[in-house]
């Protein structure tokens, strides 16, 4: 006889319905642990990928000889220039090889210091018409440094032009980056293109006519503009409507909207991105840096909270550090500028002190602009810029005079006052003393 019990039903119903949920949670956890697995193996490759791509640009970049793997047994303070608090790079940027119009010669020669202790950074701009002694070649133009080093050998001129620097600048230049105009381009448009702010409408009329560079007649709108490579490379060359130490103001303006950009998780996060502005490095951007010096230097900035940044351009302004006039040399007279006082010693003390200086948002040309004078090219270019000159220091020697005039006025005025003073003082003495004299 068969006997059927509800509750013996209920029990295997449960027993069942538990097997059932635990079968499918097994079977999610499998599932899940096949995902992890996936996902770190594809972590795995790819940061395998990003350290070989990386060991193998930074191998491409340097012109050192260690690899990135001898950076396993170094550490950040093996960094030159971090065990004293300061790191400073040399930024040299130029057209580059096989390019009409002086491919060797620096036409941006900018120091960026990084002191990570105080998370600041610092951007000081030489002008590339600074006559300086270059070792074996006499007094020359700072920017063919590079070149004549270029002709003692690759790779020669960051050397030199490491060497020159250190002397104008009186600091220590711990390692060099040279760029040229292709890589520039490249990475601004791999970026999707960068923004700045411009104050008002921008344009240049004149540099880039002959040959019909950036359309002839390049111009830029007033407010927040997003420039393409070609545009960006414009703006940042243009410099006959302007001048050379606007150029560099809006050059560092232009540096620090790339980092911005480059570093933002929108560029970082994106695979294609950061792979062609890898290989655009490696192609058009040569160091003296280590490969894993490169990897050091930039762990020290991530480590950096959005630093602030001191800008400072060495210009002929009204306060500035130089002056500028005319040379004669073999090739015909040349505009050159000089420092103030016959030496570099306030420029040596600038970029000292540069981090006593107060971090801004962005450089903005003196309240009465830049002496703006062009190198020239006919006789006729060369008496407008002697009339020029001379005009000029015309000008300071009236300022100078004027200045003396109001100092011996002021002076006088005082020996007048001071006389009138002492008259009176005298003549009220002289009354106290009669008056004793009465009593």
């Amino acid at each position: 006889m068969a006997y059927y019990s509800l509750a013996d039903s209920e029990k295997d119903s449960k027993t069942a319905s538990f097997m059932d949920d635990s079968e499918k949670c097994g079977g999610k956890r499998t599932k899940l642990k096949k995902i992890l697995i996936i996902s770190g193996l594809i972590a795995l490759v790819a940061g395998g990928f990003f350290y070989y791509k990386a060991s193998s640009i930074f191998s491409k970049i340097s012109t050192g000889s260690s690899g990135l793997f001898s950076g396993l047994l170094k550490n950040e303070s093996d960094v030159k220039g971090i065990s004293e608090g300061r790191t400073n790079i040399l930024l040299l940027g130029m057209r580059g090889s096989n390019m009409p119009g002086g491919s060797m010669l620096a036409d941006t020669i900018m120091i960026l210091s990084v002191k990570p202790g105080e998370n600041k950074a610092a951007m000081i701009s030489i002008p590339r018409d600074l006559h300086v002694e270059i070792p074996g070649h006499g007094t020359r133009k700072i920017n063919a440094a590079n070149a004549f080093g270029e002709e003692e050998g690759k790779n020669k001129g960051m050397d030199l032009m490491q060497q020159v620097v250190q002397n104008v600048c009186g600091i220590p230049i711990h390692y060099v980056v040279t760029a040229n105009f292709q890589g520039f381009r490249e990475i601004v448009n791999t970026l999707g293109g960068i923004t700045v702010h411009l104050n008002q409408p921008f344009s240049e009329t004149s540099q880039f006519v002959d040959g019909n560079e950036c359309g002839g007649i390049f111009s830029l709108p007033a407010g927040d503009v997003k420039l393409n490579g070609d545009q960006a490379l414009c703006y940042s060359r243009a410099r006959y409507n302007t001048s050379d130490f606007d150029r560099a103001r809006r050059q560092q303006d232009v540096l620090v909207s790339m980092k911005e950009k480059a570093l933002s998780l929108g560029t970082l996060a994106d695979f294609s991105k950061v792979n062609d502005i890898a290989d655009t490095i490696g192609d058009n951007i040569r160091t003296n840096m280590e490969p894993w010096e490169m990897q050091k230097l930039f762990g020290i900035y991530q480590k950096m909270e959005n630093p602030g940044i001191i800008h400072k351009v060495v210009d002929n302004g009204p306060d500035g550090l130089l002056y500028s006039t005319m040379l004669d040399t073999s090739d015909g007279p040349a505009y050159i500028l000089l420092p103030k006082g016959g030496n570099f010693d306030k420029i040596k003390e600038v970029c000292q002190n540069i981090f006593n200086e107060q971090a801004i948002q962005s450089i903005t040309p003196p309240q009465n602009g830049y002496q703006h004078l062009e190198e020239p090219d006919t006789p006729q270019d060369i008496k407008k810029l002697q009339k020029k000159l001379q005009n000029s220091n015309t000008n300071t020697n009236t300022v100078s005079a004027n200045a003396n005039s109001n100092t011996n006025k002021n002076s006088n005025a005082n020996v007048n006052t001071n006389t009138n003073k002492n008259s009176n003082s005298n003549k009220n003495s002289n009354k106290n003393d009669n008056k004793k004299k009465k009593d």
